[in-house]
């Protein structure tokens, strides 16, 4: 994941309270580095957490002229077969979800969101080249699922899997470079509150059978994703 940095809280005249866990990961020619607070985001019955953080760039990450620009993408993905197999032809992978935000230089049409306090505490200690980054999920599309592997696969195992990218490009659909992005995995959860019907619901679902239950699945994240 990366390297975890511990961010002091202000308390009165100087001093300091326990801080808090930030998460924290740069690109291999270390120009960009992406801070984040959780990499777990919540979905309370249609309301998600926002998914924000700050980008630090280096003043020197983008040339002088240059048509570069930074940018900031979440990414959810369906796999449903071997990873392997796809050296054959055959993609196993199905995009579900994609956001872009342009953070470097940024444009002045963007909407501004309010700035969390993680995030001003991060442009704070950072400096004015540290960006701020705030995604919005929609409720409606489907929470992290990974389905275990069978003992001894090396396999990416089959499921959704959520992913944010940090990278330098002249456009967000170009393929970035590996020297000049960041790749970091997140979750987006579901809520569970308990009731009574979900004991009714429990008692209906039999997954001892693994093959119908694998196809289930497809089926269901099939549809959901149609509605995306």
């Amino acid at each position: 994941m990366g390297d975890h940095d511990m961010l002091d809280q202000e308390e009165g005249e100087g001093r300091k309270t326990p801080g808090t866990r930030v998460f924290k990961k740069s690109c291999p020619n270390a120009k960009i580095t992406v801070y984040v607070g959780k990499r777990d985001f919540i979905d309370h019955n249609g309301q998600v957490d926002p998914i924000d953080g700050v980008v630090l760039v280096e003043p020197d990450c983008i040339d002088e002229g240059s048509d570069k620009k930074v940018f900031v993408q979440v990414l959810a993905a369906f796999r449903h077969g071997r990873e392997d197999l796809d050296v054959l032809g055959l993609s196993f992978r199905k995009d579900l979800y994609e956001d872009n935000l342009q953070i470097y230089p940024r444009p002045r049409s963007e909407p501004r969101y309010r700035l969390s306090k993680l995030q001003e505490r991060l442009i704070r200690k950072l400096g004015a080249n540290a960006h701020p980054f705030t995604f919005r999920l929609p409720g409606c599309i489907p929470s992290s699922v990974t389905l275990q592997p069978e003992a001894g696969s090396t396999t990416k195992p089959c499921g959704i899997d959520y992913e944010m990218r940090a990278f330098v490009a002249s456009a967000p659909t170009d393929r970035p470079e590996k020297q000049s992005s960041v790749r970091l995995a997140i979750k987006k959860l579901t809520h569970a509150s308990h009731s009574p019907h979900d004991d009714q619901v429990a008692a209906m679902l039999d997954v001892q059978d693994g093959f119908c239950f694998y196809h289930f699945l497809c089926l269901f994240l099939t549809a959901n994703s149609r509605s995306v």
